[in-house]
């Protein structure tokens, strides 16, 4: 199971490989466990596919928003920015991200850099049980959940042999895939997103923000707003209270005071201010909650 997204300096999920050697890893997910209660704005190199075990998910990716039934399931391509929400309570998936081989691992390297290539027409694929050819697909994605899952004697090939029939699957939906959206997520917001991550305990200002990739204030409000759908700093109040409640889930030592200083809040009141407003108590209330729980 899964409970958080760890996030590298360069912005990428740090997804943490069982075996190193083998780039293979079925996370299954229940949305109610994870701290925020969804998985914010990330990207990550490696290939990822979701299925859906019960309830409805909603992906975010661009301008575009798929909402995926039970039994649904969907295909993200490397390096594509998404958000993974829940529509019905109680939400769970398998998630099972494929790291991208060395060249000397030839057969697989030419395949998975085919797919890799055509990122910005194809970034996602949404794979509904209804459609036949999906439906085999999404049926091997369970299998290979249930396998990680079990770990029985020789797991491992059991996934190869079904990782090998996936590529098989996904390289023919490419090929008949509509190109009716092109991914643009333009790679300056990666750039202040980042220096946002990197620096939400400090103060930080639009203007710093602007000069940064050099376009005026208003600009930049505009772009951030066109690839996040927020502004700025309603991204920023966002991450730092998302720092905040892993600092409320994990450390018993600080007041409330402290943490609302450390994840960038100017003052006590307008922390608990913005924390209520988002979560509808209060930090101590919810940190009382979690002791009670």
């Amino acid at each position: 199971m899964y409970k958080d997204v760890f996030i590298e300096s360069n912005g990428e999920e740090r997804i943490r490989y069982e075996d190193n050697n083998w780039k293979h890893i079925v996370l299954k997910t229940k949305m109610h466990e994870m701290t925020m209660g969804y998985i914010p704005l990330h990207w990550h190199r490696a290939l990822q596919f979701v299925y859906v075990i019960n309830g409805q998910l909603k992906i975010i990716i661009g301008s575009k928003e798929q909402v995926l039934d039970k039994g649904d399931g969907i295909f993200i391509n490397s390096d594509i920015v998404h958000e993974i929400q829940e529509v019905e309570q109680f939400s769970e998936f398998y998630c099972w991200n494929i790291g991208i081989p060395e060249m000397t691992n030839y057969m697989e390297f030419k395949y998975i850099n085919h797919i890799i290539q055509q990122v910005q027409d194809i970034p996602y694929i949404h794979l509904s049980q209804w459609n036949a050819y999906h439906n085999r697909l999404l049926t091997i994605i369970e299998t290979v959940g249930k396998t990680y899952d079990n770990k029985e004697k020789y797991f491992e090939l059991d996934i190869m042999m079904h990782f090998y029939h996936t590529l098989k699957y996904i390289l023919y939906i490419m090929e008949h895939q509509p190109n009716d959206f092109t991914y643009k997520f333009d790679s300056r917001i990666k750039q202040v997103i980042l220096h946002m991550q990197q620096h939400f305990s400090e103060k930080v200002s639009l203007k710093d923000l602007s000069e940064m990739i050099y376009l005026s204030e208003a600009e930049t409000i505009k772009l951030f707003k066109k690839n996040v759908k927020q502004t700025p700093f309603e991204y920023l109040t966002q991450y730092r209270l998302e720092q905040s409640l892993y600092m409320l889930n994990n450390n018993d030592y600080c007041t409330i005071t402290e943490i609302g200083m450390t994840c960038g809040f100017s003052t006590t009141s307008y922390f608990i201010k913005v924390f209520k407003e988002a979560y509808q108590m209060t930090p101590k209330q919810y940190h009382k909650l979690l002791h009670d729980y």
